[in-house]
């Protein structure tokens, strides 16, 4: 099966406030206190992406803040309308203290950003990738049970957090595996009863953490702050959810942008993916050698893509219940790159990334490789890389 969409990375700064306003990365969590009858550590229902995707609709009052060192430099008060499990949303500005867009659509496969001012709209595909959220919260719910499980531990489990810093940002440095999640307690937000998790390093650093407020109800994330600190500026993002309203049916007309007959509607220019359920339907449909990567048991290929454009590459995607490994080839070698030093592939020079995901690249002719992962050691994925090698033929 080949499903056909659109994608670039040339649209991240544009859809960068859109990602932090409008993605729901963090969704139900089944909680119930352990047998031990203390709040300490909650156990987890197993279920989390099925019962998170099954909310029908959400209706809200969505205010999100984004602040600077201390100084607020944005407050944005939107009408929601969401639908869990899916990129779904419609959401119009009630309030700003920016200019910002009057109204933002996405029926799941593109996202419309209307200004009414200007009488202009602007369409951006999304990929599948972005509607991973339920996924991501299962892994990341997965390993928070696992140190409930053990609960002779006094330490929280070590955890990958949700990829939730906003597109575009300067993104913290934090090594693979030195997150820590935990949970702490109730707090009432809006008049209902919320549980609280949160992330952080493990070296209690303030380079990066996450708190997430779950509706004890529905399961819902009220409320999520992310902070994080780079370059010497503090940036604290922060989205609430007031005047909740679950499971209100919504018509698919509501994510179908409706604007006015005079309204200009651009699309950027963008390259052609495909994805694939298959290695094989993959290979048969590319005329780039498709890497054969061995990868550690336990995880299950998800999906295969192919992207044609500017930049021709393929890519394979790995994941098991708490971490996710990404294979990317493209057909344009990356020059002049500082290398790590000491460590090659094939007698390449290998560029090793630290941070909320860790990456591993290097050159091959004309071809350059990368190897990503969410809640995996770079030294697991230089070992992946070693198995695919420098290729004589690329």
């Amino acid at each position: 099966m080949v499903t056909r969409h659109l994608t670039s990375e040339r649209l991240v700064l544009t859809i960068a406030t859109v990602v932090v306003i409008g993605v729901l990365t963090v969704a139900i969590w089944s909680l119930a206190f352990a047998s031990t009858g203390t709040a300490d550590q909650p156990q987890i229902s197993a279920d989390v992406q099925q019962r998170y995707e099954a909310i029908d609709g959400v209706n809200s009052t969505q205010t999100t803040t984004i602040s600077r060192n201390g100084t607020v430099a944005s407050r944005t008060t939107y009408d929601a309308v969401l639908q869990p499990g899916t990129q779904k949303k419609r959401l119009a500005v009630v309030s700003s203290t920016v200019d910002r867009y009057d109204l933002r659509v996405s029926n799941g496969s593109a996202l419309w950003l209307y200004d009414q001012r200007r009488a202009s709209a602007t369409r951006i595909s999304l990929s599948r990738t972005e509607s991973d959220q339920g996924e991501r919260l299962q892994r990341l719910v997965a390993n928070l049970n696992t140190s409930t499980a053990a609960n002779a531990t006094s330490e929280p489990q070590s955890v990958e957090p949700l990829p939730v810093v906003p597109r575009g940002e300067q993104r913290p440095t934090v090594a693979a595996g030195s997150m820590m999640v935990g949970y702490r307690g109730t707090e009432s937000i809006d008049g209902r009863g919320a549980y609280v998790i949160h992330v952080a390093p493990k070296d209690d650093t303030a380079a990066y953490e996450q708190t997430i407020w779950v509706d004890t109800e529905r399961f819902f994330p009220v409320k999520k702050r992310t902070a994080w600190t780079a370059d010497g500026e503090r940036t604290v993002v922060t989205t609430t959810h007031t005047n909740v309203t679950y499971d209100t049916g919504v018509s698919a007309d509501v994510f179908t942008p409706d604007f006015p007959d005079n309204t200009t509607v651009t699309v950027p220019e963008t390259p052609d993916q495909q994805t694939y359920e298959s290695i094989s339907a993959l290979e048969a449909d590319t005329e780039i050698r498709v890497p054969k990567p061995d990868i550690p048991a336990g995880y299950e290929l998800t999906y295969a893509t192919q992207t044609q454009g500017r930049i021709h590459s393929v890519g394979l995607r790995y994941a098991n219940r708490t971490s996710l490994i990404t294979v990317a080839k493209y057909d344009r070698p990356v020059v002049g790159e500082n290398a790590s030093e000491g460590v090659t592939i094939d007698g390449q020079p290998v560029q090793i990334s630290y941070g909320l995901t860790t990456s591993v690249s290097w050159n091959c002719e004309r071809y350059r490789y990368t190897i990503r992962g969410e809640g995996v050691a770079a030294d697991r994925l230089v070992t992946v890389g070693q198995s695919i090698g420098c290729p004589s033929s690329g």
